[in-house]
């Protein structure tokens, strides 16, 4: 399929259980004429030591729809992102494993979508134009990283890219012109059609004594902020939808606390529109300052008042934004307050130009400029 094979070299699982932008991405340029390799993120070995990864399948290509594939994950060594000897060693790991496996379909990447800005040397081969999608500061993760050599790798992507896009962000675009290009911002999107059905029975809405959070519970998630939440609304219960991956030994003795567990957006989208409050309570810090949030848009598409602390680019969206624990507490009471009907109607309206039909556009307007360019 000269000319319309795209590969995917996402930092994701593609059955993490919320769609995420590189999983809409993907799917979206295959029903639109493109064949598609998306290769998940590797594990490393250490991962799979402490049994946080299954490998049953690891390093298979799936063929699982028209023109779509899936290389799923494989196992490389930890500390590529901390030591040069250990970044060459699984950079050769990383795109072998990737090169062998295109060559039992004969796929030849006329554009690389790049997710991975770890391995920048070894892109080159496949002699491909380069979209390099940065949509989270990777030097301000934890764990196994040096965020100097980090930045460095970053920024030999961000070189090699003949296009670099970037979520709507300021501090995170204004990062990537450092590294010397100026990045088409194309912001994080939602499934519209699903969070706006509560418009069609909005009369007979009825608004559930409950605080709703949706999404994971890590590092970056502040359960002290939570607890308060908590004990200040006893009357209220709190929601928590998602995997949970940090302490929240905190939250568990408390009654009206109640953890949901992985939910699939379908599940999740009516306890939204049915919430009082919508929260983001998310500790600032160097990560998070550099977020765009996809809560948000589905927070906002469901009506629902949100109420976040002041991280990434929330100032520019109509939320409730509390700078610290007290104020946070007191936004929850003006949202509920000042809620109604006429206003989450307004708001799902007003989130129509979120949706990723309308990232799919611009999208495939740059994919096609970089073909025919």
């Amino acid at each position: 399929m000269n000319g319309k094979d795209i590969l995917f070299l996402s930092t994701n699982r593609y059955d993490a259980y919320f769609p995420s932008r590189k999983t809409r991405f993907a799917k979206f340029l295959s029903e639109n004429g493109f064949r598609v390799v998306y290769v998940e993120s590797p594990y490393t070995y250490l991962a799979y030591l402490k049994k946080r990864v299954k490998s049953n399948n690891a390093g298979k290509l799936e063929h699982i729809a028209d023109n779509f594939y899936i290389l799923r994950s494989f196992p490389i060594w930890p500390f590529f992102k901390k030591y040069n000897l250990f970044n060459r060693l699984d950079e050769g790991i990383y795109y072998s494993k990737i090169k062998n496996a295109l060559k039992e379909i004969s796929f030849e990447p006329n554009i690389v979508f790049n997710y991975m800005p770890f391995f920048p040397k070894g892109i080159k081969q496949f002699n491909a134009k380069l979209i390099y999608d940065c949509v989270d500061d990777h030097a301000s993760f934890g764990g196994l990283i040096n965020p100097a050599f980090v930045n460095t790798l970053e920024k030999k992507t961000v070189e090699l890219a003949d296009v670099v896009m970037v979520t709507d962000n300021e501090v995170l675009t204004n990062k990537i012109k450092s590294f010397g290009k100026t990045p088409v911002v194309v912001g994080n999107g939602v499934n519209y059609e699903l969070f706006s059905q509560w418009l069609k029975n909005k009369d007979s809405l009825q608004i559930k004594k409950q605080i709703t959070y949706v999404g994971a519970i890590a590092d970056w998630f502040d359960v002290d902020l939570v607890y308060k939440v908590a004990t200040a609304f006893k009357d209220f219960e709190i929601i928590l939808i998602g995997f949970v991956s940090t302490d929240i030994s905190q939250l568990q003795g408390l009654s009206n606390v109640k953890f949901l567990g992985k939910k699939t957006q379908e599940e999740f989208a009516p306890i939204l529109s049915e919430s009082a409050v919508a929260i983001v309570p998310f500790k600032v810090n160097d990560l998070t300052k550099k977020v765009d949030p996809l809560k948000i848009y589905e927070y906002l598409s469901a009506g629902v008042p949100v109420v976040s602390t002041a991280v990434g680019n929330v100032s520019k969206f109509p939320v409730y934004i509390g700078t610290t624990h007290k104020e946070f507490i007191e936004k929850i009471q003006l949202a509920i307050s000042e809620d109604n009907i006429d206003k989450r109607t307004q708001r799902t309206v007003e989130a129509k130009i979120y949706s990723w039909e309308n990232k799919f556009k611009k999208v495939l307007e740059i994919v096609e400029n970089l073909l025919n360019g």
